[in-house]
């Protein structure tokens, strides 16, 4: 257990259970676990944009969205869906969709019959870089998460779903 300062702890004899002698914040084990995943998602994430902005001109997050996009039916998706799928805000996605339709990989198409609904679209060219990036992407995930053992990759598996 992490402990701020000198607090010092007694252990019940019974019970294994530590006592706090004086009232002071605990850094608990659990949020201890949280921000070392944070932080291991973070380099992951770091790492992985370097080498897709080297290879590709991409980051990790342009790439979430185009293979979210290369995996919908015609290409596309409501840019809400795309932004839900993504944990995004509807005005996180429009940013980070900016870069992508000025480069002519992503388009924006009209909803139609609802006016309220825009598209994002992967073009042509969005679908040939999508196809190479994912290679990249796959060697990188294979060198993480190759790095880990079953019941660690179940545990972010399980955490990945929730």
């Amino acid at each position: 257990m992490g402990v701020l300062k000198a607090d010092r702890y007694l252990t019940d004899q019974l019970s294994g259970v530590p006592l706090v002698l004086r009232q002071e914040v605990v850094v608990m084990p659990v949020l201890e676990e949280f921000l070392g995943i944070r932080r291991a998602v973070a380099l992951w994430e770091s790492r992985a944009d370097a080498e897709l902005g080297a290879v590709h001109g991409l980051g990790l997050s342009d790439f979430a969205a185009l293979h979210h996009l290369a995996q919908a039916p015609g290409r596309r998706l409501r840019r809400v869906d795309l932004a839900r799928q993504l944990a995004l805000t509807p005005s996180g996605v429009t940013r980070l969709l900016g870069p992508l339709e000025r480069r002519g990989i992503v388009a924006r198409e009209e909803g139609g019959h609802d006016a309220r609904a825009t598209y994002a679209v992967l073009t042509r060219s969005g679908k040939a870089l999508v196809k190479d990036a994912t290679e990249t992407v796959t060697a990188i995930a294979e060198r993480i998460l190759g790095s880990l053992g079953e019941r660690e990759r179940a545990a972010f598996a399980k955490l990945a779903s929730l």
